[in-house]
């Protein structure tokens, strides 16, 4: 590296706030974002980013050896260096800048641009100018025409910025004017003013995919040539070119002037005057040979023009065609406009015009160069091919000491588990903020990490996503992103990387879980949802086994032949956006002959059987699935297909249709001799079906299928009332099934769910509805239990409606959401997941998701290790026994009793010398009391691997380390046991606020003395205050009873 490029190189370490802008991406509402999108030098390491201050420091970065490169233009500089042009010669060997391909040149402080200079992007490709003020060079050597016009005319060289013979091109919030050298400046010569402009902006010699977007032209005569002449016939076919919110103020023509483009206007804003003394308007849009103009929304505030004719037509005599929806002149809008017609081909991206009426003040507020903000949200993300290996590190914001924020992904355990880190790095020192772990994708596929720092409820948010699906956050200040993005690849591979400001990104979501669908060939077509984009486009690797289509909002598959093929799914308006997964084609359905040979459930030939039952199956042996065949339900007096289930991991939905609970789980189960089915839908009451299993499905011997009916009951639950039986007269046999009746109740109406003994494998979704009682026959005998994780369904859990992106329901056995007064009682909620199997062991067993609503709990058991309750608005437990060990009693609470309880810490499974936390508190209010436990029991037990908590290593609580977060947290007249720490407060970090959050009084050891453990001292009316229901509860006037 050369000297001049070294200290250039190093300038990009100063503090320029422009890391997150310089690597956007053309967006996609345009020509340029199609056929792989345009990226410009979005690529660029971060020694090839540099900041030039001069001509020379410009023309070095610009030359350097780079396959990418980023040139901020930190000054405006004077391509002549002082030294006038001599002739036309001079000022295009000194004037003249040539833009390399891959390349981003943008602007990174005010007033930065060019003066005296042309930039010439030609034969090149991904070239990105932005956020420039640019002073339009003036001809020192123009010529004279005298068969220019009937007068003759003065004709000049050097375009602000030519395009010529090159693709994928961005100009975006630059500035383009002639002043101080307007055209009244130049002296009349052959009886014409000595004319020294020539274009803004020309698009020529076959260019295509070009946006033009948010751009400020002003005082200029022939503004924008798209196509250079009629015979220009190379040209067809290509000049494809949005122009999006550009101002064009007292610009006389060509706005543009198109021959053979198609080129598509979007909310542009025109302002000209007739009669100006200097640029009087003579058209804005010229519809030339064979052009194609297509437009929407542009306002043309022209003083004195009253047709379109005046501001639309062809400036020659071989008009094109121009098609308007929605413009207006002079505020009516724009009518009875020449060169109608079709304009050819589609557009190829999505659009949502901007009405008219708003064009002119959002244009004006927004169009040319901006302020870029170092300190402002925005993301940073990476399409990498993960291996492997060394971990991809993303340093997405970095200060201009070094110390940075950003996020890692690896692969590991062979590549079947995706590792999501969230780190920091401050002195020199990284460390791991965050890391959760989740399945992997299908290998070779690429990923998207994503970086961002947006608002939150509570304050500024770290995000990290993959593939558009959050995977960890933290509420806390993003640091200054001035110095550029970086990466470290380990063992994986940057395929492109992208910057911006905050937002959701596009996602496509196939709802197809671990990547796999399962179907046999022959049967008829299947349909997928997709949801996230509006817009995508799916094609199978081998069609001859599996064809596939978009229809709707969802994927038709038709299975063929046996065989193993991979469907790509992509959004039409992002290219980063896909989703990949594997079908597997097995062998046609194959019913057996014979009826059943083993026992089942419902029993054949019963009746009266409640339309949500599974279908069970009891062996004479151990079954094992085999991951083939399929089992089918058939309404009996039609014969039609009304269900088919198959082995492997699927998704499902719990609740009403408007905004349902999406979550990975599988439908066919095996258990000792038992396989049970979970049917995807409710069947018909008062209907006959035959269910069929295909012999393949289990691995058993002298197993050879079953077949057999039953009959659905034809009396639908009255009443507030009803019951949930898995063997017994009831009118449900799942508790999800009593829940989806509840939620098709008005909100009010109070209803008790009954649920009897026995063992119910399900994850469960309540939402939009008060007054639900959930009780079992018995806390010892009455048990919900499944296992979910923050690996298997990631995040908290929140219902979505069709449609939108994600798999969002959550690591939760059971989320209520948006309900108020839910009562558990005499029941027991067991999340199976072991902090031991490898995953992210986050795995509640409720999440109550209601910020005012109020969750009364008597007699129950929740058991789980990690997150076992995350609450938020008002809880009461009344003895009830929770179990659990690293934060085990969390939320976003405002206040949670917990009044004679027991609350049990259980040995670590994967860390059997960790004693973990039974608190985290993240209080939404000061004023709110937080977490509060009253006379209640701190016990030990064995954990799943049989350990118990060492003694003094159980912590009451530790701290988020949250700013906008309380840590209110009490223990008053409890009885604690020896795992509890002697100082019981864990301060790492530090608590908010530093004092009086954490309190006690009154809590004895198991053998009667008083003891204190490092918290702040109630006295006796201080306790008072938290020491009964109604006082807690004050806020929201409840007082609940046993």
């Amino acid at each position: 590296m050369s000297a001049t490029i070294a200290a250039i190189a190093l300038a990009a370490a100063g503090t320029l706030a422009v890391p997150l802008a310089e690597r956007q991406h053309a967006p996609p509402d345009g020509w340029a974002a199609q056929e792989g999108g345009t990226r410009g030098g979005a690529l660029a390491a971060p020694a090839h980013v540099y900041t030039v201050r001069d001509r020379a420091q410009l023309l070095a970065a610009l030359s350097a050896p780079a396959a990418a490169r980023i040139v901020r233009v930190a000054a405006s500089i004077d391509m002549s260096e002082g030294r006038a042009f001599s002739d036309s010669a001079d000022q295009a060997k000194r004037g003249v800048v040539r833009i390399p391909s891959n390349t981003t040149l943008v602007g990174s402080a005010p007033g930065a641009g060019f003066v005296n200079g042309s930039l010439a992007v030609a034969n090149a490709s991904q070239v990105v100018i932005r956020n420039l003020a640019i002073r339009n060079p003036c001809d020192v050597g123009p010529r004279w025409d005298p068969k220019d016009g009937a007068k003759g005319n003065w004709n000049s060289s050097f375009d602000a910025i030519s395009i010529t013979g090159s693709h994928h091109v961005w100009i975006d919030h630059n500035s383009f004017t002639d002043a101080p050298d307007t055209d009244d400046r130049a002296a009349l010569e052959n009886g014409m003013r000595k004319q020294c402009h020539d274009g803004a902006l020309d698009i020529t010699q076959g260019s295509d995919f070009v946006s033009v977007t948010y751009n400020r032209f002003a005082q200029h005569e022939k503004n924008m040539l798209v196509g250079a002449g009629d015979r220009a016939t190379g040209d067809a076919g290509h000049l494809r070119i949005t122009l999006k919110a550009n101002l064009f103020e007292h610009v006389a023509e060509r706005a543009p002037r198109v021959r053979y483009g198609q080129v598509h206007l979007l909310n542009n804003y025109y302002v000209g005057d007739r009669k100006h003394p200097v640029y009087g308007h003579g058209y804005s849009v010229g519809v030339a040979h064979a052009s194609h103009i297509v437009s929407h929304a542009n306002v043309f505030d022209i003083a004195g023009a009253k047709t379109c004719r005046q501001v639309v037509r062809d400036p020659s005599s071989s008009p094109g065609v121009f098609a308007d929806t929605g413009s207006l002149l002079n505020g009516a809008p724009l009518a009875d406009c020449p060169f109608g017609g079709d304009t050819g081909a589609r557009l190829p991206y999505a659009l949502t015009p901007m009405p008219a009426g708003d064009v002119a003040r959002h244009v004006l507020d927004n169009a040319g160069p901006r302020p870029l903000q170092g300190g402002a949200d925005g993301y940073a993300e990476a399409r990498v091919l993960p291996r492997v290996g060394a971990p991809f590190v993303l340093r997405a914001r970095q200060d201009a000491g070094g110390d940075w924020q950003g996020a890692s992904i690896a692969l590991r355990e062979g590549g079947k588990l995706l590792v999501v880190e969230l780190l920091e790095s401050r002195g020199g020192e990284t460390r791991r903020i965050k890391q959760v772990r989740r399945n992997a994708g299908l290998p070779g596929v690429p990923v998207v990490l994503r970086f961002a720092a947006e608002p939150g409820p509570q304050g500024g948010m770290l995000n990290v996503s993959v593939d558009g699906e959050r995977a960890t956050w933290l509420v806390a200040p993003a640091l200054p992103a001035l110095q550029p993005v970086a990466w470290d690849a380990g063992a994986s591979t940057l395929l492109d990387l992208r910057s911006g400001p905050a937002g959701a990104p596009e996602r496509v979501t196939v709802h197809v879980a671990a990547d796999r669908l399962l179907l046999q060939a022959g049967d008829a077509p299947e349909t997928v949802r997709v949801g996230g984009a509006a817009r995508f486009e799916a094609s199978a690797a081998d069609p001859r086994l599996v064809s596939v289509e978009a229809a709707g909002d969802g994927l038709r598959l038709t299975p063929h032949a046996p065989g193993r093929t991979a469907i790509t799914v992509r959004s039409l308006d992002d290219p980063w956006a896909q989703a990949v997964f594997m079908v597997e084609v097995g062998a046609p359905f194959a019913a057996p002959g014979a009826l059943v040979h083993a026992t089942t459930y419902p029993a054949r030939g019963e009746r009266g059987v409640p339309p949500d039952t599974p279908l069970r199956l009891v062996l004479a042996q151990d079954a094992v699935l085999s991951g083939q065949g399929s089992v089918r339900v058939y309404r009996k007096r039609d014969r039609a297909l009304v269900a088919v289930v198959r082995p492997g991991e699927a998704v499902t939905a719990l609740g009403p249709r408007e905004r349902q609970r999406l979550v990975r789980q599988h439908h066919i189960t095996a258990s000792g001799k038992e396989v049970r089915i979970q049917l995807p839908r409710l069947l018909d009451y008062g209907t006959d079906y035959d269910a069929v299993f295909e012999a393949r499905l289990v691995a058993a011997r002298g197993f050879k299928g079953a077949r057999w009916s039953f009959r659905t009951t034809a009396y639908r639950p009255v009443g507030d009332s009803i019951t949930v039986d898995d063997d017994g007269r009831a009118d449900f046999r799942t508790v999800q099934g009593a829940l989806d009746h509840a939620m098709g109740l008005p909100r009010a109406q109070a209803v008790t769910v009954n649920v009897r003994d026995g063992v119910y494998p399900e994850l469960l979704y309540l939402r939009d509805k008060d007054n639900v009682s959930l009780r079992g026959q018995s806390r010892e005998a009455t048990i919900i239990r499944a296992a979910n994780s923050e690996t298997r369904n990631p995040g908290s859990g929140t219902g979505q409606p069709q449609g939108s992106a994600g798999i969002l329901g959550g690591r939760a056995l059971f989320l209520a959401q948006d309900s108020d007064l839910l009562e558990i009682r005499d029941i027991a909620l067991h999340n199976s997941t072991r902090r031991s199997d490898g995953h992210s062991a986050q795995a509640e067993t409720i999440f109550f998701s209601s910020d005012q609503g109020r969750l009364q709990v008597r007699n129950a058991h929740f058991i789980s290790e990690q997150d076992t309750l995350q609450l938020t608005g008002y809880a009461w437990f009344h003895k009830s026994l929770i179990e659990g060990n690293v934060d085990f009693i969390w939320g976003n609470n405002r206040a949670a009793l917990f009044e004679d309880s027991e609350i049990r810490t259980l040995g670590d499974s994967a860390n059997p010398e960790s004693g973990g936390y039974l608190v985290q508190a993240r209080t939404v209010a000061q004023e709110d009391p937080g977490f509060i436990f009253l006379r209640s029991r701190l016990t030990r037990g064995p954990g799943p691997a049989g350990n118990l908590p060492p003694d003094g290593a159980t912590y009451f609580a530790r701290s988020p380390g949250t700013a906008n977060t309380w840590d209110h947290v009490a223990f008053i007249e409890c009885s604690v046991g020896p795992h509890i720490a002697h100082d019981a407060w864990y301060r790492k970090p530090l608590p908010h606020p530093l004092q009086g959050g954490w309190r006690e009084y009154g809590n004895k050891a198991e053998d009667g003395s008083a003891r204190g453990f490092g918290g702040t001292q109630l006295d006796s009316s201080e306790a008072a205050r938290l020491g009964s229901r109604a006082a807690v509860f004050a806020a929201r006037g409840w007082n609940p009873q046993p």
